[in-house]
């Protein structure tokens, strides 16, 4: 890396030291020796060390005999000294900054067979992408941001590089990606995606040229974020762990209700990554940091809510409604919760594929199975039925996602929706089918509703949600819009309220929603985008608002298996510490 002293990333003076000397010379006794650093070809900070058994070069004798002649012993010892000094300063900034890549890169693969220098190497590519940042923030403006706090002071310099890219989510659709370099290190997210907008979220900026992707491209909230957002930021000096400050700074940028100038995809990429940096600032987890920012002091693990079988818009099939999902509420930890809903799904899926033909057994985005059912209590029985037969009676219930905003049609709902000759007198009232609802609950272990009506018939989730403790649960209803958030607390509709970080546009402005449905005894579950990527921000997320719930998909494709095995890792970091909600998921804090 090019001139590395100039360019060390620091917030607050606090930067990793890697003034590293490539030739240094070591004195041991009369005998000088340097250090064959030759294997390190491409010019790596990191030289050899104590751990690396390198083999010195002897100065020839001749070479000595002339160094001993033409210095007097004061000079010798004076540069036996500096040499010394050299050679600690160097074990010091290797140890330095082996530490501090071991700190912020969980997969450096250190083990006691390596020496430092070797596991140093291994991390190569992250030093070069380091390096690659710096000169191109050198160069070019429009991708790479600097940003200093005090010309004057050069020991309080900060040095901040943001830098944004187009990336895919799960349905390869393209979605936005954001680079933060601190003197931490590197933080990244990619944020999640849609291809539908719905009436109250947050705008995403799309290109909308039908020559690239159908118009789904994302470089112009790309451009944003490197031209607009990043530069603006910085100049503005805060510090990472000031998120509700930055996010209210993107917003004013903005400017708009709905974050349409710069787009909510830009936005809340760059608030996330301020987040996990923020996090690394404290030295705490990002779960913790989460915590702090929401006022939550007990952190309780999610029950999930594991997607089975799927019908409405996502299937050819018979059933009317969206997702029929398993919950293990009788688990007794988050890691048993997912052996029982791994089970539960597995053995659906051989069932499927004893019963049924192999085709059946693919899945949909939200990796449910779409199998040949004409009706929505066949769903239900078969569900039932698999709970019993995999033993688990009392510890795993259904959830249905109706996704009634599909069925609603001149002011009723059509369960018939799919027939293109559906008959119209045979649609249903609001009352009606909360009778559905509600003898579903009685026959069936159902023990939450998601999106029982559409979204604006509050009058049908206020009355149901008056006549039965189950959950029932609004997702499309608020959009994780707070002035409908705010709605759905004054009207009573529901009693658990869906949060998605791509609705809101900040990280803060869900910190808002969940704080407003807490205070009001209102559920919440922490919900995934069918155009997520595979980052990981929404387990952290989960556990730091302490939830009690996560909907992120079935127990398959790696966007959902991701976050969920996040969680197992926080529940082991937590260790006796870790509590599950269980049957509790509603109410927890």
């Amino acid at each position: 890396m090019d001139n590395v002293n100039a360019n060390v990333c620091s917030l607050d003076g606090a930067g990793m030291p890697l003034n590293i000397d490539r030739s240094p010379v070591s004195g041991n006794n009369s005998d000088m020796f340097l250090y064959d650093d030759s294997s390190m070809s491409d010019g790596s900070l990191y030289a050899s060390d104590q751990e690396n058994h390198s083999t010195p070069r002897k100065r020839s004798e001749c070479r000595r005999l002339h160094k001993r002649r033409s210095r007097c012993p004061q000079q010798q010892i004076q540069q036996r000294q500096a040499a010394n000094l050299r050679e600690r300063r160097r074990m010091q900034s290797i140890n330095d900054a082996f530490e501090g890549l071991r700190a912020h890169i969980p997969t450096l693969p250190y083990e006691k067979r390596l020496s430092k220098v070797d596991t140093l190497k291994l991390a190569i590519g992250y030093i070069s992408f380091l390096g690659e940042l710096v000169r191109t923030d050198r160069n070019s403006s429009d991708t790479m941001l600097t940003g200093v706090s005090n010309s004057h002071n050069k020991e309080e310099q900060k040095k901040v590089i943001v830098r944004a890219r187009q990336i895919f989510d799960a349905t390869g659709i393209p979605t936005v990606e954001v680079d933060m370099v601190t003197e931490l290190g590197l933080f990244r997210v990619g944020v999640p995606s849609t291809d539908t907008k719905k009436i109250a979220e947050s705008v995403q900026l799309r290109d909308n040229n039908p020559s690239e992707y159908f118009g789904m491209g994302v470089s112009s909230a790309v451009k944003n974020i490197n031209t607009i957002i990043a530069p603006e930021l910085i100049k503005q000096n805060l510090e990472v762990t000031m998120q509700k400050e930055i996010d209210q700074f993107m917003i004013a940028l903005d400017g708009t209700e709905n974050k349409s100038r710069l787009g909510s995809n830009a936005i809340m990429a760059v608030s996330l990554v301020i987040a996990k940096a923020g996090a690394a600032k404290k030295g705490v987890p990002l779960y913790r940091h989460i915590s702090d920012m929401a006022g939550v002091t007990s952190i309780i693990l999610p029950v999930p809510h594991l997607v089975v079988l799927t019908g409405g818009i996502l299937a050819s099939n018979g059933l009317p409604f969206q997702e029929y999902i398993i919950m293990p509420t009788g688990a007794s930890s988050f890691a048993e919760a997912m052996r029982i809903g791994t089970e539960i799904y597995l053995y659906v899926k051989n069932i499927i594929k004893t019963k049924y033909a192999v085709e059946c057994t693919y899945v949909s985005n939200s990796g449910g199975f779409a199998i040949p059912l004409e009706s929505h209590r066949d769903a239900l029985l078969f569900l039932t039925d698999a709970i019993k037969q995999c033993g688990f009676v009392g510890k795993a219930e259904i959830a249905i996602n109706a996704s009634a905003s599909d069925l609603f049609k001149d002011g009723a709902y059509d369960l018939e929706f799919k027939n293109p000759n559906s008959n119209p007198q045979e649609y249903m009232s609001s009352d009606k089918l909360a009778e559905v609802y509600l003898d579903n609950m009685k026959e069936f272990p159902v023990c939450s509703v998601e999106d029982a009506f559409d979204y604006d018939d509050w009058a049908a989730w206020s009355t149901l949600s008056g006549r039965t403790q189950s959950q029932i649960f609004g997702n499309d209803l608020t959009q994780t819009n707070l002035r409908r958030v705010g709605l759905a607390v004054e009207k009573k509709a529901g009693n658990a309220i869906a949060l998605r970080i791509n609705q809101a546009g900040t990280l803060t402005e869900v910190i808002e929603a969940f704080k407003l449905l807490k205070s009001n005894g209102f559920g919440v579950v922490v919900c995934d985008r069918w155009g997520d990527t595979d980052d990981l921000f929404l387990a952290d997320l989960v556990v730091g608002l302490s939830a009690g719930q996560v909907k992120c998909g079935a127990p398959a494709r790696g966007e959902h298996i991701g976050k969920y095995n996040q969680i197992l890792r926080i529940e082991e970091e937590l260790g006796a510490l870790s509590k599950y909600a269980g049957k509790n998921y509603r109410v927890q804090v």
